[in-house]
């Protein structure tokens, strides 16, 4: 039970942030606007739609764009009231409803959804996937999409850099486990691979695609430093949006998207 506490209290700390650091960065913009060109093929005017673990809610505003009817879920009342004033300045407040929910103890999840997403590692928060999988199973309409986009087992550009540096973050995902200093506080991270993701869903739903989000582009702990140079930043981009279909690169990159749909 403290852990539950503890975390919500964590991201509550990092809301002001989170902005900055990645989703208003060259790369995170990137980043995201990739994992929409994937999703975006399954959403049509009229949808309702899940942003689980919204974050600040740049996810579920371009859901809203879209001509879909939100509902962004978090455990951090602070992302929760980012998202809400997002939503407010742009007009969107009628199209975007927030949500209080922990994901590791799912209980109502409302819908049903025509399209689920979970954007950059909020799953990764999850200790246990098969709580939050039970829970999506009546909250998703049938032939529904489920997005999810988490940080996985194996991120070659962090073993790499860090390794040449000598330190441990270079092997921190290998076993699957490790923590993350969040808004001061040290909270636990799962790590999933795609055959995690596949797993964790089976039979409910069924994989529909996988793709690889950040082969060449790197973790958001280094964008900054990319960001010094433009040029390598425009030839990264350039070589990751070749790949992005490339299921085989899935497990090897900073995340991955499993595309599932509810059979």
């Amino acid at each position: 039970m403290a852990e539950a506490l503890l975390q919500p209290a964590a991201f509550d700390r990092f809301a002001d942030d989170y902005d900055a650091g990645f989703a208003h960065s060259i790369p995170g913009r990137w980043l995201r606007h990739a994992v929409w060109r994937q999703v975006g093929a399954h959403l049509r005017p009229g949808m309702r739609a899940l942003d689980l673990g919204c974050g600040t809610g740049e996810d579920a505003l371009w859901l809203a764009h879209a001509g879909a009817q939100v509902t962004a879920a978090d455990g951090s009342p602070a992302m929760l009231r980012v998202t809400a004033d997002k939503a407010a300045r742009l007009g969107m407040a009628d199209r975007v409803v927030t949500r209080r929910v922990d994901l590791n103890a799912p209980d109502d999840l409302g819908g049903p959804y025509d399209v689920v997403l979970s954007n950059f590692g909020a799953l990764n928060c999850a200790m246990d996937l098969a709580p939050l999988v039970q829970a999506l199973r009546p909250a998703v309409a049938p032939g529904g999409v489920v997005a999810v986009v988490v940080m996985g087992r194996f991120c070659v550009w962090e073993t790499l850099w860090y390794g040449a540096r000598l330190r441990r973050t270079a092997v921190r995902r290998w076993s699957g486990r490790s923590t993350a200093d969040i808004g001061g506080a040290a909270i636990p991270i799962r790590y999933w691979t795609p055959g995690d993701i596949a797993r964790a869903f089976a039979p409910a739903f069924q994989p529909v695609s996988v793709h690889p989000v950040g082969v060449f582009l790197p973790p958001s702990d280094l964008f900054a430093r990319l960001e010094r140079h433009p040029r390598h930043l425009t030839r990264l981009m350039r070589w990751e949006m070749r790949v992005g279909n490339h299921a085989a690169l899935a497990g090897l990159a900073d995340h991955h998207l499993t595309l599932l749909r509810h059979v």
